[in-house]
């Protein structure tokens, strides 16, 4: 999802965290192109997770705040949830006037 995450993934199963999980800030996104990105500073961990419902990136931040984001692959959507801040969402894809045909999602 995020082009930066990959030296700072860790692989491996949370089985400790429960599916349901509630953040004051969430955002769900239907089936488009996104792009995600940072809008202030870039998490300092981030740990992943497969379900058979969904797939799963925990970005920690270094005030312990979080930042998921899971992917649904059977309808292809996505299920943002933060308890740092607002989530934006820039949506190009479903603006037909748009010359850009990716939505910018603006992480906390």
């Amino acid at each position: 999802m995020l082009s930066s995450k990959s030296s700072a993934c860790n692989q491996r199963r949370r089985s400790e965290v429960s599916d349901v999980e509630t953040y004051p800030y969430e955002l769900r996104l239907p089936l488009a192109p996104y792009r995600f990105e940072w809008a202030g500073e870039a998490a300092v961990n981030c740990e992943t997770r497969r379900t058979e419902a969904f797939s799963e990136e925990r970005y920690t931040h270094a005030d312990d705040t979080v930042v998921i984001i899971r992917n649904y692959p059977a309808d292809g959507s996505f299920h943002l949830m933060s308890d740092r801040g607002e989530i934006e969402l820039i949506d190009h894809a479903r603006d037909y006037r748009s010359p850009i045909p990716i939505s910018v999602v603006k992480l906390p």
